[in-house]
C-alpha cells in the first residue's frame, strides 16, 4: 500500500478539533492548548485526528490526551482497515408469509388470553370492523384506525370511543347482531 504524504494539521483544524470534541470542556481552548495540541499531533492530518478522536470518546472514560490520539493513530496506521473483504455477505433470512400469519396468530392468541385472565369482554363491533378496510383513514384490513378527523377532501369523522373505529368503518362493517324487528313506538 502506498503512503502519499497527507497535508499537514492547521492550526484552525486543531482549534476545530478541541472544540468539536469538548475536549477541553465547554469552555473554547486557549491558545496554549492549540499550540500544545498542533505540536503533539506534528505529522499527522485532520482526517486521522478526527477518526481518532471519534473513536477515543466512544471508548475513553476521562480526558483525552494528545498521547492517546497519537498512539490510536499509530494503532490504525499499523493494522489498517481492509478496503474489500473476501467473506460473502450472507443476506438477511426474511420470514415467509406463512412464518408472518403464525407470529400474527400468536400474538392473538397471547391477547385472547389476556382478556380471558382479566374477565374483559372484546367489543363484537370493533372484531367486525376490523376485518374490513377503513375508506376514511384508510387502515387495512387487521389494523385500528389512524387517529386522523379531517380527509385530504375536508371530511371530519372522529374515532368511536369504544370500538376506536371511525364510523363509516363501522358501517362498512358486516352486521355483528341480527337485526331486530323494529319496534313501534306510540305516544298517547
Amino acid at each position: 500500500m502506498s503512503r502519499e504524504p497527507l497535508p499537514p494539521l492547521t492550526r484552525t483544524e486543531v482549534r476545530a478539533l478541541l472544540a468539536h470534541y469538548r475536549v477541553t470542556g465547554l469552555t473554547p481552548p486557549t491558545d496554549a492548548q492549540v499550540s500544545t495540541w498542533l505540536r503533539e499531533l506534528a505529522g499527522h492530518s485532520a482526517g486521522e485526528c478526527h477518526a481518532a478522536l471519534t473513536a477515543l470518546q466512544a471508548h475513553h472514560h476521562g480526558r483525552i490526551t494528545p498521547d492517546d490520539v497519537v498512539r490510536r493513530i499509530a494503532a490504525a496506521r499499523a493494522a489498517p482497515a481492509a478496503t474489500g473483504s473476501l467473506a460473502p455477505v450472507v443476506p438477511i433470512r426474511r420470514r415467509d408469509r406463512r412464518e408472518r400469519a403464525a407470529a400474527m396468530a400468536a400474538g392473538a392468541r397471547g391477547i385472547a388470553a389476556v382478556y380471558a385472565a382479566m374477565g374483559w369482554q372484546r367489543n363484537p363491533d370493533h372484531a367486525a370492523a376490523r376485518r374490513v378496510p377503513c375508506p376514511f383513514c384508510k387502515a387495512r384490513p387487521g389494523e385500528v384506525c389512524s387517529p386522523l378527523t379531517r380527509d385530504r377532501a375536508g371530511r371530519r369523522e372522529h374515532r368511536d370511543r369504544a370500538t376506536r373505529m371511525h364510523p363509516s368503518r363501522l358501517a362498512a362493517a358486516p352486521p355483528t347482531r341480527p337485526a331486530a324487528a323494529p319496534t313501534v313506538e306510540t305516544t298517547r
